[in-house]
């Protein structure tokens, strides 16, 4: 996380052009038309009338079912166990369609009909049946999956399939076992691909709360009337504005201010959400991580926002437009494109994104465009830097506060303050502004599992904490205050607790009975059950805990095993076996006849049941763990990235040959980049003395944009000099090439890098390694790196190795380069500082804390949202190095430093 207030640099306004994926895409349009209708939702999957392009008629769905539905329904009648009228269908005889939808039609024949949503709907239908018996309950997977999906908002599913379907889930209803339904809901629910592949893309809970929260129906007839009483031109190019009737109406209702405190688990668009509130109000954005920003940026741009920047401002005059944003521009003559932006005309201002520092010159900015009733602050992260208790962005913040004029505030976090411990900043908002209504956002959704491993292995849930059943209803408690922890409640081992205490009857109470708490499918989700698991929790019978415990403790397994198929050096342990009593050797009798017993083979000291990597579980990431690290990169969160990064490089094993290769290529490198650097100080000096070259007007020929008159003798002389400048700038940039071309890329052998399939050989034959994830760094990204002068040889080293470093580097193009790697997923393991617990946006599968980390629970908390941040439910993990961090994140913290900090900071003081 890079909290430096500058300036953006070339790189950075050029990854924000680089549009988003199609999918990426259509979430953003979905946030962005929720603002209007909550409930929208989307699905990509399509039905066969949709994919044809037909219109929809009763005729036509009879139709298209004989053609193509008809006969797979007669197989599954030939093979179904249950009574054959529930695939019964209303079709009779041959349907007819109108002859220009037959011609329509007939021209698809020749074109494949993909798999549309019917097929999947029948497809599953006949699992169900060809699973149904009375002993095997197998087919309780399919009739849960056939379940979600006939739920799933696809338009023009043809009836008769849906008919079919709506009698088989009606047939076995009555047979429905809820509580195998729990005990499974590992397969049914996480590990169900096709419900995952087939979802409803729709807002998450939150979004749709703070989008009803923040209506604004009158903002455009508001705008128009500012414009008019500002004397601004008000015609205007945005979305139905010019269909708007601009007359002056004082009549038209003002909101009251609004102060908004949202608190969303990480990972679920809370960064996303301005992209929608921007249909209504102008926002500007501020974060203290300027990547964050980008990341918004790059997604509004995609779809067309317009936007602007206020990145290291001491003045209005330090903003800058995009170019979807500028009114006013001059038009560049080679390109016909838009030139140079007049940045100070921000008129057509969506989104305002800047960092702390620069607010009160966005604020004002945009004042100047806007009545402040139409504007709204989104404070991205506002306890970035609350858990120190002094920090240079403080001063920044309370300022910001303090001489805020925007009546509209949402402050966003994970792990934000409840509203009953910033008395002081509500206080103060509604004292500043009268009338003020205070908004309290929270949300918990779950649809992920991203379980925490402590040191040995072990899965980590409250229920394994301690025997002493005090400490489980306090730590019960505190889960219930912040059930974001939910998303880190591994989802087997829940269903595991949650089975064992039914089956037992160890609850207080019958209304703890799955039964009582599961009346439908409906209810049968990821959230629910672990909900149901803390309530159950809190509940045990009295007297049993102890057993409980002492039996769930016992009996639970590794989630991650310790490799001791080989050592530290990746050597296979093989079994040795001496000749022992009563066993004869005939070769050994014949060769050895009479001759004195002597010792034939050293005996291996196998390894005692404490394994020597107790407490060291799948540390050694770059070697015999790196296999569980598996379906994308991960993070490892450290105070000392440097202590990680030679561990890293010393466990690979280098042969000293091949690093000595690595080690003298590098050093040549070096070499080179040192001609480099002294040839381009060179040049710069050469360029800086043609731009600051004066050549006067006086008619003639034109050089370097300006006139020069033939008559002149003195220019005569500058003009030749220019020449000259010109032929060693030339002649430089010759030789620059040169030495670019002689930088040696270095390579390690497969054998050295995490997960590729030599590396895998040695280290993890034994296993599974279908889904160990591993780098896939091309070779010019290896030459750029190696071009640069700031960076250590062994960062150089770990990225041929697939692991790059995040840390506050003085050279910003390795800081870049990395990013974009990150950003594409090309990076094996990311070794980042504690900098970036807050904000990291990249997709990370698995996460280590460092032993040498000193978190307060709230950064903990930021620190596990690394970690799954994608949509998809993959296999995630967070490992714990120090089993102390457990009780940081389970048990209530007091006397928080971010709360103690954003009220005093936030309080008007």
């Amino acid at each position: 996380m890079d909290l430096t207030q500058r300036k953006l640099n070339k790189s950075e306004w050029e990854s924000i052009e680089v549009p988003v994926s199609e999918s990426e895409k259509a979430v953003l349009q979905l946030i962005i038309s929720g603002t209007e209708n909550v409930n929208i939702k989307y699905n990509q999957a399509i039905s066969l009338i949709s994919f044809l392009k037909v219109e929809n008629s009763a005729e036509m769905e009879d139709y298209l079912f004989v053609k193509y539905f008809d006969e797979t329904v007669k197989k599954m009648k030939a093979i179904s166990s249950c009574p054959v009228n529930s695939l019964n269908n209303s079709v009779t005889g041959v349907p007819k369609i109108k002859k220009a939808d037959l011609i329509r039609l007939e021209r698809n024949e020749a074109g494949k009909i993909p798999p549309v949503y019917e097929s999947l709907l029948l497809e599953t239908v006949e699992k169900i049946l060809k699973n149904k018996s009375v002993t095997n309950k197998s087919w309780l997977l399919h009739y849960f999956t056939l379940y979600k999906l006939n739920k799933n908002t696809i338009a023009n599913v043809n009836r008769h399939v849906k008919n079919i379907v709506n009698n088989i889930l009606t047939e076995f209803e009555e047979e429905i076992d809820m509580t195998y339904m729990i005990e499974n809901a590992v397969n049914y629910i996480e590990k169900n691909n096709i419900l995952l592949k087939h979802a409803d893309m729709m807002l998450y809970e939150h979004q749709k709360e703070i989008f009803t929260v923040m209506k604004n129906p009158h903002f455009k007839q508001r705008l128009a009337n500012f414009r008019i009483e500002m004397d601004k031109d008000v015609s205007d190019d945005e979305d139905e504005v010019a269909e708007t009737v601009f007359i002056r109406d004082t009549s038209i209702p003002t909101p009251a201010p609004k102060l908004v405190l949202y608190i969303a688990p990480t990972g679920t668009g809370k960064t996303l959400t301005p992209l929608g509130i921007s249909k209504q109000y102008r926002v500007i954005f501020v974060c203290a991580a300027r990547h964050v920003g980008l990341a918004l940026a790059k997604a509004a741009i995609s779809v067309g926002k317009k936007i602007a920047f206020a990145f290291g401002c001491s003045s209005a005059d330090d903003i800058r437009l995009h170019y979807f944003a500028a009114k006013e521009y001059k038009k560049n003559r080679k390109s016909g494109g838009i030139g140079k932006v007049d940045n100070s005309i921000g008129d057509k201002v969506e989104i305002m994104i800047c960092d702390v520092r620069s607010y009160l010159c966005a604020m004002y900015y945009m004042l100047a465009f806007n009545p402040a009733e139409n504007l709204v602050t989104y404070w991205d992260e506002p306890t970035i830097t609350m858990d120190c208790e002094t920090h240079d962005l403080h001063a920044s913040i309370n300022k910001n506060w303090t001489e805020n004029l925007i009546p509209n505030v949402i402050l966003s976090s994970a792990t934000l303050p409840k509203l009953h411990e910033l008395p002081n900043t509500v206080r103060h908002f509604k004292e500043k502004f009268s009338g003020a209504q205070v908004h309290n956002i929270i949300s918990h959704d779950c649809k992920k599992s991203i379980p925490i491993i402590s040191k040995n292995g072990h899965i980590v849930l409250p229920h394994f904490l301690s025997e002493d059943y005090d400490n489980i209803k306090e730590i019960v408690g505190h889960c219930e205050k912040n059930l974001t922890l939910l998303r880190y409640f591994d989802l087997e081992e829940v269903v595991k607790f949650i089975i064992f205490i039914e089956k037992n009857n160890l609850f207080t109470t019958m209304s703890s009975k799955i039964d009582r708490n599961f009346a439908s499918l409906d209810d049968v989700n990821m959230q629910n059950i672990k909900l149901h698991y803390l309530k159950l929790l809190g509940r045990i019978k009295s007297g049993t805990w102890g057993s409980i415990y002492l039996t769930l403790t016992i009996n639970r397994k590794k989630r991650i095993l310790p490799n001791d198929h080989v050592d530290e050096k990746g050597n296979a342990f093989k079994k040795v076996s001496s000749v022992g009593p009563g066993t004869y050797s005939p070769s050994i009798a014949s060769t050895n006849a009479g001759k004195p017993l002597s010792k034939m083979m050293s005996e291996q000291v196998l390894p005692s049941k404490v394994s020597a990597d107790a407490g060291n579980c799948a540390i050694y990431v770059s070697t015999k763990d790196a296999y569980t690290l598996t379906d994308g990169p991960t993070i490892f969160l450290a105070k000392d990235v440097e202590k990680i990064a030679k561990f890293c490089i010393q466990q690979a094993n280098i042969p000293a040959k091949a690093m000595e290769a690595i080690v003298e290529k590098i050093d040549f490198n070096n070499r080179v980049n040192e001609k480099i650097g002294d040839l381009e100080k060179q040049l710069e000096c050469l360029e800086e003395k043609n731009s600051t070259k004066v050549l006067e007007t006086d008619g003639g020929a034109k050089y370097g944009g300006k006139n020069y008159s033939k008559k002149d003798d003195s220019k005569k002389k500058d003009f030749g000099s220019s020449n000259e400048n010109n032929k060693d700038i030339a002649k430089i940039n010759t030789e620059l090439d040169v030495l670019r071309s002689m930088i040696k890329p270095a390579e390690l052998n497969e054998t050295f890098v995490p997960n590729k399939t030599l590396h895998l050989k040695k280290w993890a034959d034994m296993f599974d390694t279908s889904a160990s994830f591993t780098s896939d760094i091309d070779e010019q990204t290896i030459v750029e790196i190696m071009m640069l002068k700031n960076v250590a040889d062994s960062w150089k080293i770990l990225l041929l190795m697939g692991i790059g470093v995040f840390t506050n580097h003085p050279d910003i193009t390795y800081t870049e380069i990395m990013k974009k790697l990150a950003d594409h997923q090309k990076l094996y393991m990311i070794i980042a500082s504690s900098d970036y617990i807050y904000g990291t946006n990249y997709q990370f599968c698995h996460g280590y804390l460092s032993k040498d980390l000193t978190l307060t629970q709230e950064k903990m908390v930021q620190a596990l949202g690394r970690i799954g941040r994608s949509n998809i439910q993959q296999t995630y993990s967070v490992r714990l190095r120090d089993d102390e961090q457990i009780k940081k994140l389970f048990y209530e913290e007091l006397n928080k430093p971010e709360v103690r900090n954003m009220n005093a900071l936030f309080g008007g003081f």
